[in-house]
C-alpha cells in the first residue's frame, strides 16, 4: 500500500469517528461536524491558499480555485470534479470512487447516521466563508445509482437552528433559551390537563404541534426550491430532534399526498411507559400529526391534513401518517389547522 493511500484510509476513518460523535450529540450534530471540517479546512487555506489566484470571487470559481489547489498539492484531481451554477446554486458532481471521502460517506450510510454530511461540500463551504466572509449555505448531496455523487450548494439567510450552546448556566437553541424537558416530566403534564381538561387534550397538542411546525417549515420553504428537498430536510431535522426516526414513503407532488412512516414516536413511547392520555384505544401521536400537517401546508401552498393511520402505541411496528390536500369545503368557516372533530 503507498503512504497516500494510507494517509487517506486514515483521514476517512478520523472523519467517520468524528461523524459518529457528532451523532450522538442532540440536536447540533451536523452544524459541529461542519466546524470541525471547516477547522481542518482553515489550517491547509493558511498555508497553501492564495487570494491572488483568484480569477473572481463568484462564488463558483472560488470553489473552483479551491478544487485547482488541492489538485496542485497532489491530493485530488481537478478533473474529476464538475461545478455548474443553477441560478444562485452552486451544483457539483464527481463520480463516488474517484472522491476521497468515499469510503467514509459509504460506511456513514450504512451504519445509519442521522445527519449525513459530505465532506467535499463542507470544505467548498469553508473556503467560500474565509474569502467571502459568509457561511451561510445549506448542503444537499446524492450518492447516486449512476455510480456519481450529486452536491448542491444552496444560498440560506436563516440561522443554524440546530445550534444549541452553553452560556455559563444558561442553554440556548439558536440564539434562544432552552431546557431539557425528561419524558416522565412531560408524561406528568399531559396527564394534568388529561384529568382536568380531556375534551382539550388532543386539540391542544394538535395545535401545539402546528404552531411550532410552521417556524421549522420557513427555514426550508426559503432555503430549498424543491418540495421532495424540503421534505427530505424536515424530516431529517425532526429525527435530529429526538421525535423518532422519520421515514418518507410515498410522495405524489401533483396530488400534495404523502405517506410518512414514524419508528420510536416519542408519544408512542411515553405512552407504553408512562400509559395512555385517552380513554379509549386509539393513535396518539396527536403532537407529530400537526408538526406534519403544518410543514406539509407551507411545502405544498396548500391546507394539508395529516392523519396518524397506525400507531406504535397500538401494536404496531411504526406510526404511520396520510397526509392530503384538505377538501376546499371541508376548510370553510373553521380555522386552517384545526385537526375537527376526531
Amino acid at each position: 500500500m503507498k503512504d497516500s493511500d494510507i494517509t487517506i484510509k486514515l483521514m476517512n476513518y478520523m472523519f467517520m469517528s468524528m461523524s459518529n460523535a457528532m451523532n450522538q450529540v442532540p440536536f447540533s450534530g451536523r452544524q459541529w461536524m461542519e466546524q470541525l471540517v471547516a477547522g481542518s479546512v482553515q489550517y491547509f487555506i493558511d498555508e497553501y491558499w492564495d487570494d491572488s489566484k483568484l480569477s473572481s470571487k463568484k462564488p463558483i470559481e472560488i470553489c473552483r480555485t479551491y478544487v485547482n489547489v488541492m489538485d496542485d498539492v497532489g491530493f485530488l484531481s481537478a478533473n474529476d470534479y464538475r461545478l455548474e451554477e443553477s441560478g444562485d446554486d452552486l451544483l457539483m458532481s464527481v463520480q463516488t470512487n474517484k472522491c476521497v471521502y468515499r469510503e467514509c460517506c459509504q460506511r456513514n450510510g450504512e451504519e445509519g447516521l442521522s445527519f449525513k454530511n459530505c465532506i467535499r461540500l463542507d470544505t467548498f463551504k469553508a473556503i467560500l466563508r474565509h474569502v467571502l466572509g459568509e457561511n451561510n449555505y445549506l448542503a444537499s448531496v446524492d450518492m447516486a445509482a449512476d455510480g456519481f455523487c450529486y452536491g448542491k450548494l444552496i444560498p440560506s439567510t436563516q440561522p443554524k437552528e440546530e445550534i444549541v450552546t452553553r452560556e455559563g448556566h444558561i442553554i440556548k437553541m439558536a440564539g434562544q433559551r432552552a431546557f431539557l424537558l425528561r419524558q416522565k416530566t412531560y408524561a406528568s403534564l399531559m396527564a394534568s390537563i388529561r384529568d382536568h381538561a380531556p375534551q382539550i387534550l388532543k386539540h391542544v397538542l394538535y395545535d401545539a404541534g402546528y404552531h411550532s411546525g410552521l417556524s421549522l417549515a420557513d427555514k426550508a420553504r426559503i432555503s430549498y426550491l424543491d418540495p421532495k428537498e424540503r421534505l427530505q430536510l424536515l424530516l431529517e431535522e425532526l429525527t435530529n430532534l429526538g421525535v423518532g426516526k422519520l421515514e418518507l414513503v410515498t410522495v405524489s407532488l401533483s396530488r400534495a399526498k404523502v405517506k410518512i412512516r414514524c419508528y420510536d414516536s416519542f408519544w408512542a413511547d411515553t405512552a407504553n411507559e408512562y400509559g395512555h392520555l385517552y380513554r379509549t384505544p386509539q393513535v396518539i401521536c396527536d403532537m407529530l400529526r400537526g408538526i406534519l400537517a403544518a410543514c406539509l401546508s407551507v411545502i405544498f401552498e396548500k391546507e394539508i391534513i395529516c392523519e396518524e393511520m397506525i400507531c406504535q402505541s397500538m401494536g404496531a411496528d411504526y406510526c404511520e401518517f396520510l397526509a392530503l390536500p384538505l377538501p376546499q369545503k371541508s376548510s370553510e368557516g373553521r380555522k386552517p389547522h384545526d385537526p375537527g372533530n376526531e
